[in-house]
């Protein structure tokens, strides 16, 4: 009965502890483009930022690899979704896309 009650006393719960994801390093930080793009992936699972000088409006889901975004807005990116695999790089990330495309360099901002 001892050796269960040490057992028990070194584990350690943390049932409200978000898992950890392929933006994980990336959520809340701009995402920079030398095209002008800005991207922001939120806490909540939306997406924000710029693009073209528009607001972007949209949501991702991400898995341990992957994270898939749908857009709202701008039009032109209005009900597109891209999965891709983040391909971070010290302050730069590339997303590599399921078609075998890749994303422009984004500088990872604070």
């Amino acid at each position: 009965m001892a050796a269960v009650s040490v057992l028990a006393a070194c584990q350690t719960v943390t049932p409200d502890a978000a898992p950890t994801t392929a933006v994980t390093p990336l959520v809340g930080k701009k995402l920079m483009a030398d095209n002008g793009l800005v991207i922001i992936m939120n806490a909540d699972g939306t997406v924000s930022g710029t693009a073209r000088g528009e607001d972007i409006d949209g949501t991702y889901v991400a898995t341990a690899k992957e994270v898939c975004s749908t857009y709202a807005a701008p039009d032109f990116l209005a009900g597109k979704e891209f999965c891709s695999e983040p391909q971070i790089d010290g302050n730069t990330v590339v997303f590599l896309r399921r078609d075998g495309s890749k994303s422009a360099t984004y500088t990872i901002g604070g």
